[in-house]
C-alpha cells in the first residue's frame, strides 16, 4: 500500500508518494484543485490508503474553512475522501505542518514557524504538539491588523500584516506604487517608492516576529518561506532589531533561525502520515 503527502500553497502543489512506487513532483496550484489532483493520483495509484494534506488556509476537523489564496473545489475534503474512496485523509494547516517539521528538525518542543511566501503565516508547537486553537485557526499571524493599505487582502480586510510582509503583498505594492524592481534586497537599496516597500515589509515582518515571540514564547522562532529563502539577510535584520519590538523577557534564551528544510510543510505532512 502507498501513502500520499500533499502540500498545497498559493503558488505550488507539491506531493510525495511513498510505497512500492515512490513519486514526487509539483504542479501549479491554479492548474488543479485539491479534489481533482487526488482523483488523478488515485486513478494512477489505486493502492493509496492514506493521505495527509498540508493546506495554505484555515482548516478544521477535515474541512477547509477559508483559503484566501487557493480556489476550493471541495471544502469537506476528508469526508469526501472517506465516502468516495474509503481512504483516511488528514487535513492540516500548512504552517502547522511546517512548525511540526521544524520542531523535529531542531529537536525542540517549543517552536514557532513564521513563513513569508505567497502569504504570511505561522505555526506553533508547544510541548511537541501543534497548537491549533478550538477552531483550528491559531497562528493566523498574517491577518493580524497592521496598517491600512489601498487594497484588500484575500480575507477581505485592508490592514493585514500579509498585505505588507508577503510575496503577494509585495506584488500589490509594486504595482500600486510603480516599482519595477522585483528583488527585495535591491528594493531596499533603491530609491523611493521601492525603498519604501522594502522598509514596510521589514517593519511588518518585525511586528509579526515580535508578536509570536511575545505571545507564544517559543525557544526557537524559525523563519522560512520563499521570500525569506530568497533574502536570507532578513534574519540578521530581525536579530539586530527584534529587541525594539518584542517583550524583553520573551527573548531570554530564545533564538531566531532560518529554515534549513526545503519544504517544511510537506515534511510535516509526511510526519502526520506516520501517526
Amino acid at each position: 500500500m502507498s501513502r500520499l503527502a500533499i502540500d498545497i500553497g498559493g503558488t505550488w502543489l507539491r506531493y510525495e508518494l511513498k510505497g512500492d512506487e515512490e513519486v514526487c513532483g509539483r504542479v501549479r496550484s491554479n492548474e488543479t484543485g485539491l479534489k481533482a489532483f487526488i482523483q488523478a493520483m488515485l486513478k494512477k495509484h489505486p493502492d493509496i490508503d492514506k493521505i495527509a494534506v498540508s493546506y495554505a488556509g484555515q482548516v478544521f476537523d477535515g474541512s477547509i474553512l477559508s483559503a484566501p489564496n487557493i480556489e476550493v473545489d471541495e471544502p469537506d475534503i476528508a469526508d469526501w475522501a472517506e465516502a468516495r474512496y474509503g481512504i483516511e485523509l488528514i487535513l492540516e494547516n500548512d504552517l502547522n505542518c511546517a512548525a511540526l517539521a521544524e520542531s523535529v528538525y531542531w529537536g525542540e518542543s517549543y517552536v514557532a514557524a513564521l513563513y513569508a511566501g505567497t502569504g504570511l503565516g505561522a505555526g506553533i508547537v508547544q510541548k511537541g504538539e501543534i497548537c491549533r486553537g478550538f477552531r483550528g485557526i491559531a497562528g493566523e499571524i498574517g491577518h493580524v491588523p497592521f496598517k491600512p493599505a489601498p487594497f484588500r487582502c484575500g480575507c477581505g480586510k485592508n490592514n493585514c500584516l500579509e498585505l505588507y510582509a508577503s510575496g503577494g503583498g509585495l506584488a500589490k505594492w509594486r504595482e500600486y506604487l510603480g516599482c519595477d524592481i522585483e528583488d527585495l534586497g535591491q528594493m531596499a537599496q533603491g530609491d523611493d517608492p521601492c525603498r519604501q516597500i522594502a522598509e514596510q515589509f521589514t517593519e511588518a515582518l518585525l511586528h509579526a516576529a515580535a508578536t509570536l515571540l511575545t505571545l507564544c514564547n517559543p525557544k526557537i522562532l524559525v523563519l522560512g518561506g520563499g521570500v525569506v529563502a530568497a533574502n536570507p539577510w532578513l534574519i540578521d535584520t530581525l536579530k539586530t532589531r527584534i529587541a525594539d519590538y518584542a517583550l524583553a523577557a520573551s527573548l531570554e534564551g530564545a533564538r531566531i533561525e532560518i529554515s534549513h528544510l526545503s519544504d517544511a510543510s510537506l515534511e510535516g505532512a509526511k510526519i502526520l502520515l506516520e501517526g
